[in-house]
């Protein structure tokens, strides 16, 4: 399996605390079953203001010592990107990150209470760029449960979602378990990765979330989730 959503990289955001926390979660992550993990720290403005830069160098590094403690995993750059109208612009000019630095797939957080209503706008610069945004966890918006049908819209567009492992398992209540089984009963999801931040309440594990697919959607479907959707996301291609 591959995970597309990881906050291992250390102190860069509210994930990983240290190198030796970073090479714990890796060994959970093969552990798992996970043979590549994208990190993807949070871009937040006024909070984690992660370049692209700053990311690949630390990706570089935790490549380097995973490879010293023996654990078979590699790891690509990315970032999580808090929504913010200058995205595309930024990755554009070489400033955010994008998935695996292909500049082709973007991972975008929306803000959790309230969803601008330009967002078509804002979705049709990045594909107008050949940018292909990704939802994180939509499953956990309120406002997108209030209102599915804008979700639905975009998907249209061509929009990608990534759903979160532990939503499946109902780690995050009932209502974002609830909203990300119909996402997949509606086939309104793409990815589903781990979010992970720590090896204690939210630990990079796929195959319990990828169980739960597994019975929605059938093992084919959700294992193009976890295996053959990431693979065409690293390498740049379409979904």
């Amino acid at each position: 399996m591959i995970d597309l959503h990881n906050h291992m990289l250390p102190g860069l955001d509210d994930g990983a605390l240290n190198w030796k926390q970073s090479l714990a979660m890796g060994q959970m992550a093969v552990e798992n079953g996970i043979q590549g993990i994208v990190c993807t720290p949070h871009w937040v403005v006024g909070h984690f203001e992660n370049r692209r830069a700053v990311i690949v160098g630390q990706v570089k590094t935790l490549q380097e010592k995973l490879q010293s403690a023996g654990i078979p995993l590699k790891v690509y750059p990315g970032a999580e990107l808090h929504l913010d109208f200058d995205i595309p612009e930024k990755i554009l000019s070489g400033e955010l990150a994008t998935l695996n630095d292909t500049g082709r797939f973007a991972l975008i957080e929306l803000p959790m209470d309230v969803v601008p209503r330009n967002m078509k706008h804002f979705f049709w610069r990045l594909q107008a760029a050949d940018i292909t945004p990704i939802i994180s966890h939509p499953e956990r918006n309120n406002a997108l449960r209030r209102h599915p049908s804008r979700l639905f819209r975009w998907v249209q567009m061509g929009v990608l979602t990534q759903v979160t492992a532990a939503s499946l398992m109902g780690r995050f209540g009932t209502d974002a378990r609830k909203f990300a089984v119909s996402l997949l009963e509606h086939r309104m999801v793409h990815i589903i990765g781990t979010d992970a931040h720590d090896t204690g309440d939210r630990i990079p594990q796929l195959s319990e979330g990828l169980r739960e697919a597994e019975k929605i959607v059938g093992k084919e479907t959700a294992r193009e989730m976890v295996l053959e959707n990431p693979q065409h996301i690293l390498q740049g291609e379409a979904v």
